[in-house]
């Protein structure tokens, strides 16, 4: 399937993929979707928790970043 966004969520999903949060603009789209799209909170909550545990095993393969790395961003960004 082929979809259009326009210019300015473009931008903001290909800022998220440049600053790590996904691995690719696909996994932006696809869980930008799935959160706005889930309405029944449990499924939210297991959405939330399978992140949450791909993200542990991320970091258990040394895939992860360190919270001083982490602050440090959040610094420079909301400084």
């Amino acid at each position: 399937m082929d979809i259009s966004i326009s210019q300015n969520l473009e931008n903001i999903l290909q800022e998220k993929v440049a600053e790590g949060l996904f691995k690719s603009m696909e996994e932006a789209v696809n869980f930008a979707i799935k959160f706005t799209f889930v309405n029944n909170t449990q499924e939210r909550i297991d959405m939330l928790n399978a992140e949450i545990e791909k993200g542990w095993q991320e970091m258990e393969k040394g895939q992860g970043r360190t919270y001083k790395d982490i602050f440090s961003d959040l610094r420079k960004r909301y400084a």
